[in-house]
């Protein structure tokens, strides 16, 4: 159903926003993860969602606090996805 498509998903890396973002990759979208992580869990989480559901993953530290960083995730995904 999201097949072709591309979803950033902040707040991504537990809870809810976890879950949002194994529903969207469960439809077939590509997914990248963004929220606190340490390299090693955000690599795990991003191996499992793309095992799991067969969809491109990638992940962002951003600090969304920061208009700099933002940009800088956004052209990660423009480019990456």
């Amino acid at each position: 159903m999201l097949e072709g498509k591309t979803a950033l998903v902040t707040g991504s890396t537990s809870g809810i926003g976890l879950a949002i973002a194994e529903a969207l990759a469960r439809q077939g979208a590509d997914i990248v993860l963004s929220g606190l992580a340490s390299e090693e869990d955000a690599e795990a989480l991003q191996s499992r969602i793309a095992k799991e559901y067969g969809v491109k993953t990638g992940f962002s530290g951003a600090n969304l606090t920061q208009e700099d960083a933002i940009i800088e995730m956004m052209d990660y995904v423009r480019t990456d996805f």
